[in-house]
């Protein structure tokens, strides 16, 4: 609706009109860009660059840059995974038009949950609420970015209490927002508060969460699954005295009825470790993990104008707080210092 109504005061012409002040430029930028950045982001322009030719129009093209980001984030999320450019597009569009809600929530999910650069997440949402003070929404996603993408961090419960009473204190929080303030401080099986929040976005209007908040289900019913499938295998270790390393043998045993299927294509196993582990699983782990590997990788050569020697080095320079191991066990990432490449 708040987008509708911008439309319906301004007439598309205008907007017409105002990019058509940008053009000229932008296909010069585009131009010295292209050999550098491929087809990544070459239609968004500097936001200093649109406000001086759009002038009080800053809000109109803001959601015009809206659908592009949408845009590119789908045809990555369909296509390499990377989002380069995502942090970028949804800072460009902030400062156009601070009050943008929609940008700050799901560009935030967008970040934490397919570029795992929970900190921009993070920092994007504060962002939000400073402009937005009354918009429930931008805290519960900070406290939604805490329990789910750092489950294991020790101040996970109270950053998570602390932001979801500010989601309550905003005023007008849905009554599954108070419940889950109210009952945070007893609970830290995380299952549940994930499996809560993607029923939720199912109901969204944006295809594309709705695309998202489907996969993410699948995801987290592959994942209980595994912990199932490690108390057969348990058992079965138990009972004949030694593990074993597939599932077939489990099946023969009785230990199970069949080996389970995977609905999105990829497969069930037991990893080196002797773990349950499932290919659909840890293939987005190890996309999750890239990029923020990659993110750190850029930071650091940002700051030093070279790329590090080693990926421990990133954290000894305090890029990030700890490089992800490889989600599949006896793997490594492979790492070329020249060109600042990670696989």
């Amino acid at each position: 609706m708040r987008t509708i109504r911008r439309w319906l005061v301004v007439a598309p012409l205008t907007v017409g009109l105002a990019f058509a002040c940008t053009v000229t430029a932008q296909r010069r930028l585009d131009a010295m860009r292209e050999d550098v950045f491929h087809d990544e982001l070459l239609y968004l322009p500097n936001e200093k660059l649109l406000t001086h030719f759009t002038a009080a129009m800053n809000s109109i093209v803001a959601d015009v840059l809206w659908i592009k980001c949408i845009q590119y984030t789908a045809k990555h999320f369909k296509g390499d995974g990377k989002f380069t450019w995502l942090n970028h597009m949804c800072r460009t569009i902030t400062r156009l038009d601070p009050h943008f809600v929609a940008v700050y929530r799901y560009g935030g999910v967008f970040l934490a949950m397919l570029k795992a650069d929970d900190d921009a997440c993070i920092e994007l949402l504060k962002d939000g609420m400073a402009h937005n003070p009354d918009a429930w929404e931008l805290p519960h996603e900070i406290a939604m970015t805490y329990l789910l993408n750092r489950p294991e961090h020790p101040d996970t419960p109270v950053q998570a209490a602390k932001y979801l009473a500010m989601a309550v204190g905003a005023g007008r929080a849905p009554r599954y927002v108070v419940d889950l303030a109210a009952t945070i401080q007893e609970r830290h099986d995380l299952a549940p508060v994930e499996r809560e929040m993607w029923e939720t976005t199912l109901r969204s209007d944006d295809e594309l969460l709705r695309q998202l908040a489907e996969r993410k289900l699948e995801e987290l019913h592959l994942r209980e699954t595994c912990a199932l499938l490690d108390k057969a295998i348990a058992a079965y270790a138990e009972r004949r005295g030694a593990p074993s390393g597939d599932l077939r043998a489990l099946v023969a045993a009785r230990f199970l009825d069949a080996v389970p299927t995977d609905p999105l294509g990829g497969r069930f196993f037991i990893d080196a470790d002797g773990k349950a582990q499932n290919t659909t699983v840890l293939d987005d782990r190890v996309n999750r993990s890239l990029n923020a590997i990659r993110t750190g990788l850029q930071a650091f050569k940002k700051k030093h104008d070279r790329w590090p020697e080693s990926l421990g080095q990133l954290e000894g320079d305090q890029v990030m707080t700890e490089v992800p191991g490889h989600p599949y066990a006896g793997r490594a990432w492979q790492y070329d210092r020249a060109t600042g490449e990670v696989e």
